[in-house]
């Protein structure tokens, strides 16, 4: 059997069991299941079968049964549990994709058990705390540095006995719980179980560990919480329409729920999502635009830098600023930055080319909070900058991963004016999120932004990634699925996404907001302003005029509505109707050019061929 086949066998089962259209998914089944000869399945399959002829029994005999709705979402939930099986293991043996090739040869191999990864994990922790008490020479370093690098390996081993798992049951998911939860455990440990679990889910339905994602978002570490929370977003989107099946997760659901915090970083998180939609555009922004300019102006830096004695130690040159400014770059730096506090990745264009290190050809690796390496600790002035690095909130860690690697490669005058510059460019940044600014953008936290940052390069970078289902291209909005909509779609959050989206051009998400929006709010003006805005940009002339007309009932006179009105009825053949707004529009506004312009153009199209005359000349003369 192909994977294609295997695909689409699966996917019709899954949207049977969507649409309780259960004799299709018995017939499917009868299908798929010789493949495996796995006699445990098909008595479970047979068990189910017979269960659902009994349901259909009472009802064709009119029985009553106060519990069949109870006993229908067990069926349910048996089925797609049977479904996410046959999945896994018809999978495991014929797809040739990277989960399931690295599960594969994880299996294969027979890696120690998780259990004994993480007792050789405490046990090094606990030779790192007692090294740390000694006086430094150059045997405790080394030390330390092998012990480093054991324990480096033993995380990485441990992300992938979680990412490659299969089912687990509630002691296990117990067992993981207590090691997220042991405080003596580095941050960098727990954190990567957390991406590993939510990897793992995107590729198979585990009722406990999503009890267990859930769990972790109320962790006192906010790396972990936030990456929970992420998680969280993610497996609620995929998995919607199956949810209402597990009184267990909906029930931690709604305890989270009540915490106006988790409301608020649920919402943070749909933003930044919605803010990674205009990475591409800005790194075309800036590859295509701001750097061909800027290099335009490389003669000019040159001669600049020439003017001053030392080239190598030098303060800013005041010159390099008015190069700027005449060449029109000022107000494009000041756009990027003031993108950036937004949280826009306005990096993403300078790192995309330096993911080329080993470091990055270990999965887990894309992962990580930032620290340095223990291969990379013997540069002790490196060493030095990676603490300044990691204070940076403006890098994701990838990136900061990036620049450290790049900087080891540098020759050492230019790294270390590299460096002093980097350190006070990090220093004007945290100065710069304690400003004003600031503090009228919405704050969404930097754990947050660094890791979907992270996710992106992740999944727009990584050599295969191909291989996995981009969770920054998939559909549904995450405000239009319904698990997630209850956390975000009150009044005031719908809002804050909607001109989100509105103030990015998404003009189709924004306008399907306002439409909710309206519904609770009739006589908001501004709200069918810009809904009949963004169906006009959709070319959607018949409904932006609809949309206008009725704000035009709720606001008369606003000149705006009236220019909106009268374009509309033109562009849709109208010229008796446009005239009329457009003669409004010349009595606010009698020497407008454009105006008189557009009214010569409606007599044109109702042949008053006079009239028209009278307006050109009028144009003709007015220029």
């Amino acid at each position: 059997m192909t994977t294609n086949e295997i695909a689409q066998y699966l996917g019709a089962i899954t949207k049977n069991l969507e649409q309780k259209r259960l004799k299709d998914v018995f017939n499917l089944f009868a299908i798929l299941l010789p493949n495996l000869q796995n006699w445990q399945l098909q008595e479970r399959i047979d068990e189910l079968e017979n269960t659902y002829r009994t349901m259909l029994n009472y009802l064709s005999e009119g029985i009553q049964d106060p519990d069949r709705q109870k006993v229908e979402d067990t069926l349910l939930r048996s089925l797609y549990q049977v479904k996410d099986s046959v999945s896994l293991q018809l999978k495991h043996r014929w797809d040739s994709s990277y989960f399931y090739e690295q599960r594969r040869i994880y299996y294969y191999n027979k890696q120690e058990a998780p259990e004994t990864l993480i007792a050789s994990l405490e046990e090094i922790i606990s030779k790192l705390d007692l090294l740390s008490l000694l006086e430094d020479d150059e045997k405790i370093n080394k030390e330390r540095i092998d012990f480093e690098k054991q324990k480096e390996l033993i995380i990485q081993k441990i992300f992938y006995a979680v990412w490659l798992s299969g089912f687990w049951d509630s002691d296990t998911q117990k067992h993981w719980s207590a090691v997220i939860q042991n405080r003596l455990n580095p941050v960098v440990f727990s954190s990567l179980i957390i991406t590993a679990l939510t990897l793992n889910l995107l590729v198979l339905f585990d009722e406990n560990k999503a009890l267990l994602l859930l769990e972790a978002a109320e962790n006192e570490n906010e790396e972990i919480r936030q990456r929970a929370l992420t998680g969280i977003v993610l497996f609620l989107r995929q998995y919607d329409k199956r949810l209402h099946l597990y009184p267990a997760i909906n029930l931690r659901i709604k305890h989270l729920s009540e915490d106006p915090q988790f409301i608020r970083s649920i919402c943070h998180i749909v933003l930044q999502f919605i803010q990674s939609r205009e990475t591409e555009k800005i790194t075309r922004h800036i590859m295509d635009e701001l750097i061909p300019e800027l290099i335009k102006c490389g003669p000019k830096f040159n001669d600049a830098l020439k003017s001053e004695e030392n080239t190598i130690y030098i303060d800013k040159n005041p010159e390099w600023q008015d190069i700027i400014h005449k060449a029109g770059l000022e107000d494009q730096f000041q756009e990027l930055s003031e993108m950036q506090l937004e949280g826009a990745d306005i990096m993403h264009s300078s790192f995309t080319h330096l993911k080329n290190f080993p470091f990055f050809n270990e999965m887990s690796h894309w992962f990580l909070p930032f620290s340095v390496p223990a291969n990379y600790m013997e540069n002790q002035e490196l060493l030095a900058f990676s603490g300044i690095l990691s204070q940076s909130k403006m890098m994701c860690n990838s990136d900061k991963y990036s620049l450290y690697f790049t900087l080891m490669q540098m020759p050492e005058k230019y790294r270390h004016l590299t460096m002093s510059q980097l350190s006070e460019e990090v220093e004007g940044s945290q100065e710069l999120e304690r400003t004003e600014i600031v503090s009228n953008l919405i704050r969404i936290r930097p754990e947050t932004r660094q890791y979907i940052q992270d996710l992106y390069r992740f999944y727009k970078l990584f050599p295969r990634r191909s291989e996995f289902h981009d969770i920054f291209a998939a559909k549904p909005e995450f405000y239009q699925v319904p698990s997630i909509r209850q956390f975000v779609g009150d009044k005031e959050n719908m809002q804050l996404i909607g001109e989100f989206y509105f103030n990015k051009n998404y003009f189709e998400e924004a306008a399907d907001i306002f439409d909710f929006l309206q519904q609770t709010d009739v006589n908001n003006t501004v709200l069918y302003q810009k809904k009949g805005y963004c169906l006009q940009m959709r070319n959607n002339l018949p409904g932006a005029l609809e949309t206008y007309l009725k704000a035009e009932l709720l606001d008369a006179n606003n000149l705006w509505i009236i220019k909106k009105l009268a374009y509309c009825y033109r562009a849709l053949k109208q010229p008796e109707k446009a005239l009329e707004y457009y003669k409004k529009i010349e009595k606010a506004n009698p020497d407008n050019l454009s105006t008189q312009l557009q009214i010569g153009h409606c007599y044109l199209e109702l042949k008053d061929y006079g009239e028209a005359l009278k307006y050109y000349f009028k144009v003709e003369f007015l220029e």
